[in-house]
């Protein structure tokens, strides 16, 4: 079973990179569309601290709403992002920037919700991680004092800042599928299903969200480093923001890709589930199922003929 897992998430990861090689323009979009919250979280959140007067409940409330608004912006391209990459596997590429463009604004009012309540989720998990692991390093530090040792857990807090906070991320990975390819409109709905389908599949997902972090923190850490021992600082910050914000887009690029192609593996599990469902005694009738939504299929209800009579379904999210 851990082989197949493995196997599965190396699959995934190899053809979405190939996705990605083969259309790097939307690669390009993504990363123009995260400049603002890159500028917002990197460069401008960091100058607060340099001012004394400013309180922090005002620096809370400015990061907060803040990270929401620049984030809910990001995320109308990232869904644009799932409609290209869909297109660009089920599609064989017929669609175009324009086209995925169009098909996104159809559905602009749900990602823009969507994306602010999935940034404010994102600051909160991104807040708890730093509190934990500054209490976990503070009582390591207490007991060790060495300037190696404490190098060592500083470059540890910093990929753990990323890592921790997928813990609970990932549950939300799949939203933007939800949207774009489930074609769902109501947020609520939309985040239960994301929930339940990457609970069901945990480790995978993990995984594949994981794997990118690593890679751009790392190469976000080099850059920092060498800015550092160049003494460059403030003159190199614009070429900085550029830099980060491509590693911003190639990372959602990626993470777009590779859940498309999780969601695939999803949809698949549920067929073979459905078809591998025994039938039900004397009545002939298949064991009812779950829908892709989470919602239970619309039962039948004997009607005083005989007959079977469908009971009226509630309003379901639509695949696309």
């Amino acid at each position: 079973m851990a082989s197949k897992e493995r196997s599965l998430v190396r699959e995934i990861a190899a053809k979405s990179w190939q996705d990605i090689r083969r259309r790097p323009l939307m690669l390009l979009l993504l990363a123009a569309s995260s400049i603002p919250l890159v500028f917002l979280v990197d460069f401008y959140i960091p100058e607060l601290f340099n001012i004394p007067a400013f309180s922090q409940t005002m620096f809370m409330i400015l990061w907060l709403s803040g990270y929401a608004i620049c984030f809910a912006l990001f995320f109308l391209f990232w869904c644009m992002a799932v409609y290209f990459y869909d297109d660009e596997v089920r599609g064989k590429g017929r669609d175009s920037y324009a086209g995925a463009y169009d098909r996104m604004k159809r559905w602009a009012l749900p990602s823009l919700w969507a994306g602010l309540l999935t940034g404010v989720i994102r600051v909160f998990a991104l807040m708890v991680a730093q509190q934990v692991l500054a209490m976990a390093i503070s009582f390591i530090v207490s007991a060790e004092t060495s300037d190696a040792s404490l190098r060592i857990l500083n470059y540890v807090y910093f990929y753990l800042n990323f890592i921790v906070a997928d813990l609970v991320i990932v549950f939300i990975m799949l939203v933007p599928q939800m949207l774009g390819l489930e074609g769902g409109s109501k947020v609520e709905e939309v985040f239960r299903t994301s929930y339940r389908l990457v609970k069901e599949r945990y480790r995978d997902a993990l995984i594949l969200l994981i794997i990118p972090e690593f890679i751009i923190a790392t190469f976000y850490l080099g850059a920092a480093l060498l800015v550092g021992y160049l003494s460059l600082g403030r003159s190199i910050a614009p070429a900085m923001l550029l830099f980060i914000a491509l590693l911003e887009g190639g990372r959602t690029a990626y993470l777009t890709a590779a859940f498309n192609r999780f969601y695939y593996h999803v949809l698949e599990e549920e067929k073979k589930k459905k078809k591998g469902k025994p039938k039900k005694q004397g009545g002939g009738k298949a064991a009812a199922g779950r829908q892709l939504s989470g919602k239970p299929a619309p039962k039948k209800q004997p009607t005083g003929k005989g007959k079977t009579q469908k009971k009226p379904a509630g309003r379901q999210v639509k695949k696309k």
